[in-house]
């Protein structure tokens, strides 16, 4: 039984070559190009590193680590302790012990006004950069 190769015909290899490219889209490719590249580059600029990490339990700030020091701490909620680990310039929550251990599952945070948080135990662990940018807007 011979196979029918009739799709691959050689007019339809190439199917790109009438298209032309002219100045402008050239100019245009330029400046998607400068965008792309621009963007790359002042994007992580938004992403400022943190210097403090801040736990709270419910709604109350209980300690102020730097988040330059490893270091290993506990705090108590109400289900119990809370052990939260800041390492290599990130923290994280390492035990907890609420139910599912999405808080845990959530891994590391580094950059400033992120956070983890173990919602049935109350513990809410937020990186604080120097420039802080405290609330976004006020509606009235």
């Amino acid at each position: 039984m011979q196979k029918n190769h009739t799709n691959l015909s050689p007019h339809k290899v190439n199917h790109l070559k009438g298209y032309n490219i002219n100045t402008s889209d050239k100019i245009l490719i330029a400046a998607l190009l400068f965008l792309n590249i621009w963007l790359f580059t002042n994007w992580s600029a938004a992403f400022d590193t943190g210097n403090w990490v801040e736990i709270t339990v419910n709604q109350k700030e209980v300690i102020r680590l730097p988040l330059g020091k490893d270091q290993t701490t506990h705090v108590k909620g109400p289900l119990g302790l809370t052990e939260i680990e800041i390492k290599k310039g990130q923290a994280r929550i390492l035990r907890s012990p609420c139910k599912n251990k999405v808080c845990i599952k959530s891994g590391y945070i580094r950059y400033a006004d992120r956070l983890a948080a173990c919602i049935p135990n109350r513990v809410i662990v937020r990186i604080v950069g120097e420039n802080h940018r405290g609330v976004d807007a006020v509606v009235g």
